[in-house]
């Protein structure tokens, strides 16, 4: 299928649907939204896809169930169609990329913060002010600035 989905040729249109181009044609002369150029034809899949869910809705008001099993069939695969459509326009991705990633990310997060103790605990041991006691100011100070660049450079790969 071609990278533009709202100006397809015949040629994309029977891939996307896995039909002949005879079908297509058949289409055509049934109502199939087309736009012509001179002697070229372009398609718009959105378009096609709302035709072919109104065909067969009414189509599914025929007396015989093998009109309704055939229309409810083809209605289906018109749906599938969209949702491959909307995927590749970017407006649908899968449950798993997204379960991947965010699995990912958390890890990085909880690795990024598991690092700190090991990287301050020294430094933070040397903090004491001049009475002997630990200076809290100054080891907030070194958490709160580890914490921040710990934070950056997450968000940096974002």
């Amino acid at each position: 299928m071609s990278k533009n989905t709202e100006r397809m040729t015949k040629k994309d249109v029977c891939r996307a649907f896995s039909i002949s181009l005879t079908a297509l044609d058949n289409w055509i002369l049934k109502g199939c939204p087309v736009t012509r150029e001179g002697r070229n034809v372009f398609f718009s899949l959105k378009d096609i896809i709302e035709w072919r869910e109104q065909s067969f809705k009414e189509s599914q008001k025929g007396d015989s169930d093998f009109e309704k099993s055939r229309a409810e069939k083809e209605l289906w695969r018109a749906k599938t169609v969209k949702l491959n459509y909307e995927r590749l326009q970017g407006r649908l991705i899968y449950v798993e990329d997204v379960q991947r990633v965010a699995f990912e990310k958390a890890r990085l997060v909880r690795d990024s913060l598991l690092c700190i103790p090991s990287r301050v605990s020294d430094i933070l041991a040397g903090e004491i002010n001049k009475d002997g006691r630990i200076d809290k100011a100054k080891v907030n100070e070194i958490l709160t600035r580890e914490i921040r660049q710990a934070l950056e450079n997450l968000s940096g790969g974002a």
